[in-house]
């Protein structure tokens, strides 16, 4: 939950009296949410300078991406490890890329990257997208599809208030904040690991982030050809049989754990035994 420190945070990062102003909106927004349950209304997006990057986001789920800017620019979330901040790294798949923090964090890092990143959800990849646009970053491949065990189409759920809230089944998250009423189910296109790899001619993965809420086991065992190809693994779990599935899977092939967050869900930190990629 975003704290006063967390604000202050944010604040110390911004030059600009109209992104200041912004900031100030955005607050009392998110206190309609987190303390008085309310939801928001409203689609409009709009710019805010914070540090090095403008990032656009929209009125209705401001709450939810400030949580996830603050997981990434404050907490470094799937980046505490130094192997896994991409300084030495070259080609990094962003695997529920929602509005692109986790891609411009890692830019941040380092700007030679290579970076593809994926996210399934429309209305979230357009902010995807133009977060990227805005910033100029070079040598980051958007795809708007889902990551899952086979190619086609499949049903996906997301709530549009909080953007990272979206999976094939969200209920097996068992947020109870959350109100099913809230839940929407559209159509996206899907593909593996294997095919996006074939299709962008990448042989080599140097890290695969996923934080695709309860399919990221179904991701790795569809991809179990290709494994030996990906020098590092951080994958965030939501649950006790998720985690323990994708900790036996991948010891099993060629993996070893190296961090392993025991919170309510947490990260999954995964080197490739062989080095010799």
């Amino acid at each position: 939950m975003t704290a006063k420190s967390d604000f202050n945070f944010i604040e110390k990062r911004i030059k600009d009296k109209k992104s200041f102003k912004r900031l100030q909106e955005i607050k009392e927004d998110w206190q309609k949410v987190e303390k008085e349950g309310k939801i928001i209304k409203g689609k409009k997006i709009f710019d805010i300078n914070i540090g090095q990057f403008k990032f656009w986001l929209r009125k209705n789920a401001v709450a939810s991406s400030i949580e996830i800017y603050l997981e990434i620019f404050k907490h470094k979330t799937h980046m505490v490890l130094p192997e896994f901040k991409g300084k030495k790294d070259k080609v990094i798949f962003d695997v529920g890329a929602n509005e692109g923090f986790y891609t411009l964090g890692m830019k941040e890092n380092n700007p030679k990257l290579k970076i593809v990143a994926i996210e399934p959800v429309p209305s979230t990849f357009k902010l995807l997208k133009k977060n990227i646009q805005s910033n100029k970053l070079k040598d980051v491949i958007l795809v708007n599809q889902a990551l899952t065990k086979k190619k086609g189409k499949i049903t996906f759920e997301m709530v549009p208030e909080v953007t990272f809230a979206g999976a094939l089944d969200i209920a097996m998250q068992r947020r109870k904040w959350l109100d099913a009423k809230r839940i929407k189910k559209i159509i996206v296109n899907s593909t593996t690991l294997i095919d996006l790899c074939k299709k962008l001619k990448i042989d080599k993965i140097d890290i695969l982030k996923i934080d695709v809420e309860g399919s990221e086991l179904d991701i790795l065992k569809s991809s179990k050809n290709f494994l030996l190809n990906i020098k590092k693994i951080v994958i965030e779990w939501h649950s006790k049989k998720l985690k323990d599935g994708c900790k036996e899977f991948l010891k099993k092939n060629g993996f070893k754990l190296v961090r392993e967050e025991k919170q309510v869900c947490g990260d999954l930190y995964f080197i490739n035994k062989s080095q010799n990629l």
